[in-house]
């Protein structure tokens, strides 16, 4: 059964829609800080890098994605550590969401509404991850957080020193252990800024499965770390073509969510969609899809992950 990957669909759907409008921020105020005067130490960039551990959530109403080169989507993105993430838009803000990527602590999903067919993907993270043979996601989307700066290293995993490229940045290369075996995690980092440019992840046969390059970093002084605003990331599956994923962020607002909160992060309700459940799909097995019942209902008009207020680091204003 040949179909097209999520992200393609997205991008197809809304290939007319109009750009969307991202906020200029002061650039003197979030401007990186060089953190090293001479090459950081192996333990020096572990430093850095597990900064974001105190980074308990981040939310941006301000968010554009563009899947293949096709056309920017206005959208929303939310996270709550560790699996609590939602990426959610369409044509504007203001007729509600047409797409939405998101994940709790069981399940992750990709919902595309066009009104006609709209598609509900899905998965257990257990199951999905035990998988080796994966068609149209190579990872979880929650890969994406990794693409977006939160990332963390640990001196254990560590292969070997880091090592000098000839664009002058550093490469450090880490274990990644999964159900089906260790991938490799190869970080691209600044050794001026500390913050990572390009990341790199290879499967236990060394092809290569998800790459993120990171650009247009801000400094945010509450966590003493700089994410990337703009970020090209691809996903190589086994057998569907890549997909490559151009988001752009005007601000976040760090660390302004309850942690405690889960009312947002469910796995939406099935009826009216079609169904496919990534993990049996990936198996080949015919009731990987369940074909569309009920339309479903329209989504408010304004999107539960939207605040007003100041679009950068700080309380949320409401």
């Amino acid at each position: 059964m040949e179909r097209i990957g999520p992200w393609a669909i997205i991008a197809i759907l809304f290939a007319s829609s109009g750009a969307t409008c991202i906020p200029k921020r002061p650039n003197a105020e979030f401007q990186p800080k060089a953190l090293f005067t001479a090459p950081p130490t192996p333990d020096q960039l572990v430093e850095v890098i597990n900064r974001s551990r105190s980074i308990q959530s981040l939310q941006s109403n301000f968010v554009t994605v563009n899947p293949n080169r096709m056309r920017n989507l206005d959208a929303s993105l939310v996270w709550v550590r560790d699996r609590k993430f939602k990426l959610s838009g369409g044509i504007s803000r203001m007729l509600g969401n047409n797409f939405e990527v998101g994940s709790n602590d069981q399940y992750f999903w990709m919902t595309v509404r066009d009104g006609s067919r709209p598609q509900l993907f899905f998965a257990r993270h257990d199951e999905f991850e035990s998988q080796g043979v994966r068609r149209i996601l190579p990872v979880s989307p929650l890969w994406i957080l990794e693409a977006l700066g939160i990332s963390e290293l640990d001196p254990y995993r560590v292969l070997g020193p880091p090592v000098n490229r000839p664009d002058g940045m550093m490469e450090l290369s880490t274990m990644a252990p999964t159900a089906t075996g260790t991938y490799t995690r190869t970080m691209v980092i600044d050794p001026k800024f500390g913050y990572t440019r390009q990341i790199l992840l290879r499967d236990p046969s060394g092809r290569l499965v998800a790459s993120a390059a990171q650009s247009e970093h801000n400094y945010y002084a509450s966590v003493g770390l700089s994410l990337p605003h703009r970020v090209l990331m691809q996903l190589v599956p086994v057998m569907d073509p890549p997909t490559e994923i151009d988001v752009t962020i005007g601000g976040y607002v760090i660390n302004g969510l309850d942690a405690n909160q889960p009312a947002g992060f469910e796995l939406p309700n099935q009826n009216g969609y079609e169904v496919v459940n990534l993990v049996q799909f990936n198996q080949g097995l015919p009731q990987a899809v369940t074909p569309v019942q009920v339309a479903p209902a329209l989504p408010p008009s304004v999107p539960p992950t939207a605040y007003r207020g100041v679009p950068w680091d700080g309380p949320v204003v409401r």
